[in-house]
């Protein structure tokens, strides 16, 4: 499949610039990057691509080495023009907009003091920004920056951040068992470096020094959301033991879902209402809905399976109500369900769970 139009990607971009440099062809190997380790498994490891345009530095993997860092990116503030802050500390109490599973979801929600409303993707977390919801966004910011120079008119001010395992650096991955690969594309990326510039600059990625939001609570590795572009490149490179093989190319799959971050209802006496019948007013049902449907649909319906808190009692059978009692109340940060037993009374997390009994299939 070839990647056509005048902007492409930049990493598709630097791809085709240091395949040109090792003089060899190219080839696109398409593979959603949702989960990380199944596509390095169905890619690297099954020897149907060469090289991967980006992974974080610091990823691992078995028969997998990395090329030097070449680019740093992280997540940033998107937010109006003027808006000024310099620590963590600053954006306490202002309503932040994130993104479901993202690590600053993960981030603000495992400490105090903050509040957040969670999108599912950017285009609601800018209109929320637009209509004054919040004060500011936390996206990741090669997209931000980019959505905002091509559908927003640089309408918003996007400030770089770090901290936290915010921000990070991106190599090319390549199977251990090409060494040669490895330096070869390292003294391209080299030569390369003013051209990194400019496509980073093409593409609206910010720049600058980012303001370190390092203080406070820090965020252990568990809660790191692994980022990469959705791309496989193949170089063919000459092999003494056999002729460069065409990969298979790839559907346009569905992404692979994300982990289990369900929550459900405890040992509290079903009611025979469905939610249908339950009154708009309904203390959980407004509460649920008020917070938690960004991320598990209206009155619990989604279509993605396992956000779907329809199917907790099929799910965990008999333990379903001790399983989701516990989840609610601790989170699953490392499947970005946060912890609420902080931010809910007692009494609130009952009126939820009231509901989300009567949502039972």
């Amino acid at each position: 499949t070839k990647a056509e139009g005048p902007e492409r990607g930049m990493y598709i971009e630097l791809a085709e610039l240091v395949a040109a440099k090792l003089q060899a062809p190219i080839e696109y190997t398409w593979y959603y990057t949702t989960n990380q380790r199944r596509m390095m498994r169905n890619t690297v490891a099954k020897n149907e691509c060469d090289a991967v345009f980006a992974l974080p530095s610091d990823y691992r993997s078995r028969g997998l080495v990395r090329s030097k860092p070449f680019f740093s990116v992280g997540y940033a503030v998107v937010a109006p023009p003027g808006y000024s802050f310099a620590t963590l500390e600053d954006l306490r109490q202002k309503r932040i907009a994130v993104l479901f599973n993202s690590t600053p979801h993960i981030l603000l929600n495992t400490l105090e003091g903050f509040r957040t409303a969670t999108f599912l993707n950017s285009a609601e977390a800018f209109a929320a920004l637009a209509q004054g919801e919040v004060d500011a966004a936390m996206m990741w910011g090669p997209m931000a920056a980019y959505e905002n120079r091509k559908l927003h008119g640089a309408r918003w001010q996007v400030t770089p951040v770090a901290g936290h395992d915010l921000s990070g650096q991106v190599s090319v991955g390549v199977r251990a068992d090409q060494p040669e690969l490895v330096k070869a594309i390292d003294a391209a990326l080299a030569e390369l470096a003013p051209q990194i510039m400019e496509l980073a600059d093409k593409y609206g990625f910010p720049r600058g020094k980012p303001v370190q939001l390092s203080q406070g609570q820090q965020l252990g590795r568990s809660g790191t959301v692994i980022v990469a572009a959705g791309l496989v490149v193949r170089v063919n490179a000459p092999r003494d033991d056999k002729p460069a093989k065409k990969p298979a190319a790839k559907s346009a799959a569905k992404p692979a879902a994300k982990p289990d971050a369900a929550v459900a209802a405890t040992a509290v006496a079903a009611p025979s209402a469905s939610p249908a019948a339950l009154p708009a007013d309904h203390p959980g049902r407004v509460r649920f809905n008020d917070q938690c449907s960004h991320c598990h649909g209206q009155d619990g319906y989604s279509a993605v399976r396992e956000r779907d808190l329809r199917r907790l009692k099929s799910r965990y059978d008999a333990k379903w109500e001790e399983t989701a009692l516990n989840t609610i109340r601790n989170g699953r940060v490392d499947a970005g369900m946060p912890t609420w037993k902080d931010i809910l009374k007692e009494g609130e997390i009952k009126e939820l769970l009231a509901f989300l009994v009567t949502i039972q299939r």
